[in-house]
């Protein structure tokens, strides 16, 4: 019955994962003519990872995070600028390489007893998205050393590293309330 249980979870956080990667993140801004969407540099992909960790846990959100690396390497288009084998040489790749030990630790910060509060849950999404933070990063610096990138390492930093975080921070925020409020529904301790 475990294993059912799990493979439900891993196939709901998938399908989680497909339509928040394949959103855009806005932000409504007061302008001239009303209200103005800006496009914001992150997708929605790594938040649902991190709440499926939360609430499902570390087995679940490592099934989830390799199904979905192995679904987007196939010619199906759910990363968030395409998909394909040919993705592995994009700079974002390294990213998407996170998810995986960033599912894991995030479900074991969630599984621990003293899981039940939102700040709790909210450093455990910090962790997660260091991890991912630091994969990604370590695949920018590792590219352009090897000459892959047409963009310089400083360009990559801004474009794939701060900006994205900053953005990753705050949603975690929102992550762990809405994990909070799924995980006492499910009465999960």
């Amino acid at each position: 019955m475990k294993a059912l249980t799990n493979l439900m979870g891993v196939f709901m956080g998938l399908l989680l994962m497909i339509i928040a990667g394949l959103l855009e993140p806005t932000l409504a801004v007061p302008g001239q003519d009303g209200v103005d969407l800006v496009d914001l540099p992150t997708t929605g992909q790594l938040p649902a990872l991190l709440l499926v960790a939360l609430t499902c846990g570390a087995r679940v959100g490592l099934m989830t995070a390799v199904a979905y690396l192995a679904f987007g390497l196939t010619q199906y288009p759910v990363f968030h600028t395409g998909g394909g084998l040919g993705y592995i040489l994009q700079p974002g790749f390294g990213y998407l390489l996170g998810f995986i030990p960033a599912a894991w630790l995030v479900g074991r910060f969630g599984q621990q007893s003293q899981m039940n509060d939102p700040l709790n849950l909210w450093f455990s999404c910090l962790a997660g998205v260091l991890v991912v933070q630091i994969c990604g990063g370590l695949n920018l610096l590792l590219g352009t050393l090897a000459g892959r990138w047409e963009m310089s390492l400083l360009q990559l930093f801004y474009s794939y590293w701060l900006m994205p975080f900053l953005l990753e921070i705050t949603v975690a925020c929102l992550v762990a309330m809405l994990a909070t409020m799924i995980r006492r529904l499910l009465l999960v301790r």
